[in-house]
């Protein structure tokens, strides 16, 4: 996190020239998260299977962005708390020693994301009468907490770094206040990955698609 804020601080300190106008603003966002889960049963390099699972969300963050000139702008956007981005459950009967009863349950696991930080560039072109299209593309750094509960092994909590690379397109309306934005865009998150105690390596690979309405103030 602390080099994320540094970049930040850095990029921003790129355009703090005469031009440069600042916003401050939030965002609405309505997002298809899909993931690709991924069983390897004895953690040896081959799945044993595989399950597709989509959740939907709504979601808001606040951010700031700074106009370099009037074909690019950069800024930072923060989603606060905590997002549910994958979950699943599936039942299972396992025996857990030689000669014992055979038990029967649901293996569930989730990853919650939290710090979820957005580094963007948006160069745009305007079309007519203060009305842009543009495009973005960003970099993404979030928490990622995972936790594990399975009928044959110790239930498990994992915590790791989820990475991403955002592209998106849109239009901006200029404002007598500030701006208002309609961008779709589509994030590819690197694949996380948990192993319970018995040896079973779970990798889920996120991707989402997001329609977001966001409005500003510039100063």
């Amino acid at each position: 996190m602390k080099k994320l804020v540094l970049s930040i601080l850095f990029l921003l300190g790129l355009v703090s020239n005469s031009y440069a106008t600042g916003s401050v603003g939030f965002t609405v966002s309505s997002a298809d998260i899909k993931s690709t889960v991924k069983d390897d049963i004895d953690s040896n390099g081959t799945t044993d299977t595989t399950k597709n699972i989509s959740n939907d969300a709504v979601f808001a963050s606040i951010f700031f962005e700074k106009a370099i000139n009037d074909n690019i702008s950069v800024g930072v956007d923060v989603i606060p708390g905590t997002a549910e981005f994958e979950s699943r459950s599936t039942t299972q009967s396992s025996i857990k020693q030689k000669g014992s009863s055979t038990t029967t349950g649901t293996n569930k696991g989730n990853v919650d994301v939290s710090r979820h930080v957005t580094l963007y560039a948006q160069p745009q072109k305007e079309i007519r009468d203060g009305l842009k299209v543009f495009g973005t593309v960003g970099y993404i750094r979030a928490d990622a907490d995972s936790r594990l509960v399975s009928i044959s092994s110790t239930d498990k909590d994992v915590s790791e770094t989820l990475n991403g690379v955002k592209l998106g397109l849109g239009l901006k309306k200029e404002t007598g206040f500030g701006f208002i934005k309609l961008e779709y865009s589509e994030t590819d998150y690197d694949e996380i990955s948990a192993t319970t105690t018995n040896s079973t390596k779970i990798t889920a690979d996120i991707d989402t698609d997001v329609l977001a309405l966001s409005v500003a103030k510039s100063f």
